[in-house]
């Protein structure tokens, strides 16, 4: 048996596409697309109810193009995990991620949080990540690195483009950023696709000034997929999510349209995860 990675596409990151098309993709061409590029599965957003794809309608459309999915649940006081959970089950989700829009002062306290909402998912079956993300108890890259060291059991879905942009981390290599994104790596259950600078959360990943900031996140991701093949079984599999999310997220010209492709950049993201997964098992 042999570790395997399955790469995901996020159907919120298939918004607005074709690019600069009059008409965008539907729900299920976005689906068939991302069946036909060999993605393994998708995520479903439900960061807001009014744009939830009700399960009625994409859990057929999932199941006839063969697709995988997980749900990315933003939980905050209102809308509790339980809601997320309830749907994950209805869409037959295989994986919880949260974003936990709630906001402890103290670490103990967010430990406290997170470990009731692992007990909750556990009890439903259900696995569940935490994910890396701005204005969330993880929005802090210190504080995250603390709960993860007070939650050793916490399984983080790694997105760090919100640590770059939200945290305007150094463009240089930097000890106690390298420090800390090492801590929150040996916690990485699954990974989030997307390039960021100090100043753009995500940026086109084929022009020129920004082959450096490309270079540091394959880094990472590589260290992210090394970290996962020394700490998991030997048939575990590894989720890497494709979320080039649409405006306002990317570069826009003066017109509003995107500057890059965004559909080109994710097939250019899921071959570079397929090819650090293998180049980490080699290392």
């Amino acid at each position: 048996m042999t570790q395997t990675l399955s790469v995901f596409q996020s159907l919120w990151a298939m918004e607005d596409l074709p690019w600069r098309a009059a008409t965008p993709w539907t729900l299920e061409e976005s689906i068939q697309r991302a069946a036909a590029a060999g993605f393994a599965g998708v995520a479903i957003d439900t960061y807001s109810r009014d744009d939830i794809p009700p399960a009625p309608r994409i859990a057929p459309a999932l199941r006839a193009a063969g697709l995988r999915v997980s749900v990315t649940v933003f939980v905050t006081e209102s809308r509790p995990l339980a809601d997320g959970l309830a749907y994950a089950q209805e869409v037959g989700a295989e994986l919880v991620v949260v974003c936990g829009q709630v906001f402890p002062d103290e670490v103990n306290d967010a430990a406290r949080l997170v470990r009731s909402w692992l007990k909750e998912a556990a009890e439903a079956g259900m696995p569940l990540h935490l994910e890396t993300h701005r204005y969330t108890l993880t929005n802090d890259l210190g504080f995250t690195a603390r709960l993860v060291r007070e939650v050793p059991e916490l399984a983080l879905s790694l997105d760090l483009s919100h640590y770059v942009v939200g945290n305007e981390l150094p463009d240089s290599d930097d000890a106690r950023v390298e420090g800390l994104i090492e801590t929150l790596l040996w916690h990485g259950a699954s990974v989030q696709g997307r390039v960021a600078t100090r100043e753009q959360v995500q940026v086109p990943l084929e022009f020129a000034q920004h082959r450096p900031a490309v270079q540091r996140f394959r880094r990472w991701w590589s260290a992210a997929f090394r970290s996962w093949r020394e700490r998991s079984a030997n048939d575990a599999d590894c989720v890497f999510l494709c979320e080039l999310g649409p405006a306002p997220y990317p570069i826009t010209g003066p017109d509003g349209r995107e500057l890059s492709d965004r559909w080109r950049e994710a097939l250019l993201l899921k071959s570079w995860a397929e090819e650090l997964f293998v180049a980490a098992e080699e290392s």
